[in-house]
C-alpha cells in the first residue's frame, strides 16, 4: 500500500461507505493527505512541548483543554453555521457549503465529502487552540493544546467515517453514537449534532435517543435546501448540476445500500 498519495489520486478511487471493509477503511483513513498533515503537526507540536516544557501539570491542562475545545467548537459550527441557511443564500459561501455539508447529507456514503478540508479545520486549531494553550503557560502549553486539538479532530474523523461504514460496530459505545448520529442523518437534523459525544447536546437540549422521541423531519437530507430554495437561490443545484457525469454515477452506486 502506498502512503503517500496526495489528493488527486486520493479522490480518483471509489470510497463508498456501504460498499466498503473496516480495512477499507483504514487505508481510505491512513492515505487521506489532510490526516496525514495532522500527524505531522501533532508530532511537530508534541516534540516542541516536550523540548519546552516547564511544568508537567500546566502542560497536561492545556493538552485536556485543546482536547475539549473541539466538541464544543464542533457543536457550534454544526449546529449555527452548516445547518443554517445563511451560507446557501450568499452566493460566494454556496459552493463551501455544499463541498462542507450539503454534499455530505446528500451523499453520507460518499468518504470524499465525509473528511474535512485543512482550509476548513487548520484555522480553529491553530487560531483557538494556540493562543488558549498560550495563555495557560506559554509555548509548550500553546503546544499541548494544539496536540489535544489535533488529536480529537483524528479521533472524531474515524468515528465519523465508521459511523457511516455499513458495519455493525462491537462496542456498545461506538454502536450508540453511529445510532444516534444516523438519526441526524435520516430522521431529525434538529439534533444530535455531536459525532463522538453528545454532551453538548444533552447540554442545549438537542440530543434525542430514539428515533420515536422526535418526529421525522422531511428535510434531513436536503437541509432545507428545497426545490423552492433552489430556485431563489440557484448557486448550490448550479453546482450540484454541472458536476461530472462519472462522479454523479459514483454517488448513486453510493446510494445503493
Amino acid at each position: 500500500m502506498r502512503l503517500f498519495i496526495g489528493y488527486k489520486a486520493w479522490k480518483e478511487e471509489e470510497y463508498l461507505l456501504n460498499r466498503m471493509t473496516f480495512d477499507d477503511l483504514v487505508k481510505a483513513y491512513v492515505t487521506y493527505p489532510a490526516i496525514q498533515v495532522y500527524a505531522l503537526i501533532l508530532l511537530t507540536a508534541l516534540i516542541i512541548g516536550i523540548v519546552t516544557i516547564q511544568s508537567i501539570p500546566l502542560f497536561l491542562l492545556a493538552f485536556l483543554v485543546g482536547a475539549l475545545i473541539f466538541p464544543i467548537a464542533w457543536y457550534i459550527t454544526h449546529r449555527f453555521i452548516l445547518h443554517g441557511s445563511w451560507m446557501y443564500k450568499t452566493p460566494w459561501l454556496a459552493g463551501f457549503w455544499k463541498r462542507v455539508h450539503y454534499d455530505h447529507h446528500r451523499y453520507p456514503n460518499d468518504l470524499s465529502v465525509l473528511f474535512g478540508g485543512l482550509h476548513t479545520t487548520l484555522p480553529p486549531i491553530l487560531l483557538i487552540a494556540g493562543p488558549v494553550g498560550w495563555l495557560i503557560g506559554g509555548l509548550p502549553c500553546a503546544a499541548a493544546a494544539i496536540v489535544g486539538t489535533v488529536m480529537m479532530t483524528m479521533y472524531t474523523e474515524f468515528l465519523h467515517a465508521g459511523e457511516h461504514l455499513a458495519f455493525e460496530p462491537k462496542s456498545k459505545f461506538w454502536k450508540d453514537i453511529k445510532k444516534r448520529h444516523l438519526a441526524h442523518h435520516f430522521h431529525n437534523e434538529n439534533g444530535n449534532y455531536g459525532i463522538a459525544e453528545f454532551f453538548w447536546d444533552k447540554s442545549f437540549g438537542t440530543f434525542y435517543a430514539e428515533s420515536t422521541d422526535r418526529e421525522r423531519s422531511p428535510t434531513a437530507r436536503n437541509l432545507g435546501y428545497t426545490d423552492e430554495m433552489a430556485q431563489k437561490y440557484p448557486w448550490v443545484k448550479e453546482l450540484t448540476d454541472a458536476e461530472p457525469g462519472a462522479r454523479k454515477e459514483m454517488r448513486n452506486r453510493g446510494a445503493a445500500s
